[in-house]
């Protein structure tokens, strides 16, 4: 894969940042909620923004990002 822009590097930061921070909080919210069904909705938000983040580095290959 070419090297990245560091226009596309400032952008997949970004990505990764959001990533993160999303992951953080609806981990939180889900530890927070009493409801089971709202819990479970939080949890599956969580996933699915780790399996983003995941695939994010995952096209990265080996280059350092953050």
């Amino acid at each position: 894969m070419p090297g990245l822009t560091e226009a596309e590097l400032m952008s997949l930061r970004e990505n990764l940042s959001n990533e993160l921070l999303l992951i953080q909080k609806f981990g939180a919210y889900a530890q927070q909620c009493g409801d089971p069904q709202l819990k479970q909705v939080c949890s599956s938000i969580q996933q699915a923004h780790q399996r983003h983040f995941e695939t994010l580095m995952r096209h990265l290959g080996g280059q350092r990002v953050m």
